[in-house]
């Protein structure tokens, strides 16, 4: 497993990266597309992210917990 940070290319939808531990980079965008579909279910439904692709998406990684200086907050 690794942690990648999924970026959000699309500035429509919430503009929020997230840090996702997967086993692929495929993986870490579908795990974020899981999220926004599950959510288009409760509070957010009909709302735009519903409609979230792939090609919304960009990742970033693997990122190896070494490479970074600094403490940080995985969100």
């Amino acid at each position: 497993m690794h942690i990648y940070e999924v970026i959000m290319l699309n500035q429509e939808y919430d503009g929020e990266d997230h840090f996702v531990v997967a086993k692929s980079e495929e993986s870490a965008k579908q795990l974020v597309i899981d999220y926004y579909s599950q959510m288009s279910n409760g509070y957010l439904s009909g709302s735009y992210l519903s409609t979230l692709t792939m090609y919304d998406l960009d990742v970033n990684g693997p990122i190896e917990p070494e490479d970074y200086a600094e403490e940080m907050l995985l969100n």
